[in-house]
């Protein structure tokens, strides 16, 4: 029993966040996005869905913008986390929502910390939104890349 509980403490310690970059260009009127996530410190890189492991619970994830868009269109997380990421466990979400698994954090300029309960093996559907200068179809710009959750049982 003291055995478990210092396990789960020494798990709980060691959980390092995902840090996902988060890249923004600009096409004309069009803002286009791409994202490179890795864990904690560790310098290899990846694209594509983001994992988290099974057996981890309350995995921090922090996301950098990085404006790339030429000429500038400013682009930022709003200030309200809420705002700021939208998710769906069904499909990519519509409206404000935190899919049951996201906690929101501090949100805003190139900025946006969550985290992911990671309670329940399932796919997070979400939206990263930015405000910026209106062009074409925005602000918000939404860019919608995915979480897989392994469980934490």
């Amino acid at each position: 029993m003291l055995e478990d509980t210092l396990t789960e403490v020494e798990t709980e310690a060691t959980v390092q966040p995902l840090n996902v970059d988060v890249y923004a260009f600009r096409v004309g009127d069009i803002v286009l996005f791409a994202h490179a996530w890795g864990r904690g410190s560790d310098p290899k890189t990846k694209q594509g869905k983001i994992e988290v492991p099974k057996k981890e619970s309350d995995v921090p994830i922090h996301f950098q913008l990085h404006d790339l868009t030429e000429p500038k269109v400013k682009l930022s997380f709003y200030s309200d986390a809420c705002d700021s990421i939208w998710v769906d466990t069904a499909e990519c979400p519509t409206e404000a929502g935190h899919g049951g698994q996201i906690e929101y954090g501090s949100s805003g300029g190139n900025s946006l910390k969550v985290t992911d309960l990671n309670s329940v093996k399932c796919t997070l559907h979400f939206a990263l939104r930015f405000d910026g200068d209106p062009l074409g179809d925005g602000p918000p710009y939404e860019y919608d890349p995915e979480i897989r959750n392994g469980g934490s049982f």
